[in-house]
Order: C-alpha cells, then sequence, then structure tokens
C-alpha cells in the first residue's frame, strides 16, 4: 500500500475518537482489531469490545474532537504513527474520582497503528493521562 493511502486510512480512522463516531470502525478496523494503551487494563479485541470502550469515553466527554498534529509513515512495515490531541468536556460520571464538572480538557497523546489488506489491525498507544487527571483536578487537595 503507498503513502498517501495509509496516511488517507489512518487520519480518517483516527477520527473514532471525535464523540459519535465509533461506527468508523466498521469501515476502517479489521474484524479482530486489537486496541491496547498503556492506560487500558486489558486490549479491547474486536470492533464490538472497542465500541465498548468508546462509548463510555463519549459519554464522559459528549463534545470529544480529536486533531492529528503529525503523522509518519513506516511504509514497508504498514504501521502510521500518529501525534495527536483531542479537546473535550467532562460533563457526565465519575472520571479518576471526580463527578461531572463541566471542565474542558486538552490531552495530548501518541497512537501506532498496524495495518493490513486496508484496514487497521492494531491500534497501541500513550495518551498523556497525569495532564487528564490534573486538568480534571483530581490531583487537588
Amino acid at each position: 500500500m503507498d503513502k498517501e493511502k495509509m496516511k488517507s486510512i489512518a487520519s480518517e480512522y483516527m477520527k473514532i475518537w471525535s464523540a459519535g463516531n465509533a461506527d468508523l470502525l466498521d469501515k476502517y478496523a479489521d474484524a479482530n482489531i486489537v486496541a491496547d494503551y498503556t492506560h487500558f487494563e486489558k486490549p479491547y479485541k474486536g470492533i464490538t469490545d472497542y465500541k465498548s470502550m468508546l462509548e463510555m469515553t463519549y459519554d464522559f466527554f459528549p463534545d470529544l474532537r480529536i486533531t492529528i498534529n503529525n503523522m509518519i509513515l513506516n511504509a514497508s512495515k504498514q504501521k502510521v504513527t500518529v501525534e495527536w490531541k483531542y479537546d473535550g468536556t467532562h460533563k457526565n460520571g465519575n472520571l479518576f474520582g471526580v463527578e461531572s464538572s463541566g471542565k474542558k480538557i486538552s490531552v495530548s497523546g501518541i497512537t501506532i497503528l498496524e495495518l493490513k489488506n486496508g484496514l487497521i489491525t492494531k491500534e497501541n498507544g500513550i495518551v498523556d493521562n497525569l495532564s487528564l487527571v490534573m486538568q480534571l483536578g483530581a490531583l487537588n487537595s
């Protein structure tokens, strides 16, 4: 697959992190996708499992929007590294011990996507959750 096609798929796929876009998994993810971030208790396996986590995230942040800052492509290994930022408002639920407060957050992260046959098969990443926890006020005494 050429680099422009990989970039296009990765860019469209990462929109799953904008609230309400979980159904993009049906178009861009392999049915057996494995998604694992350092803060996940366990990897999410399969589209249905992953969608449930995304829907929970959207519930916390119903206006969540992702912005891609940079992409690094490795065409020979069919991998794309994505540097991103998401912004949203904590409107529902208890997150890290903090009840919803209407606080706006802005969090950065890096995701590595693996592709096969034009679909995302694996998503691994790291999120600056310390920044998220601080912005929510979970570390205030």
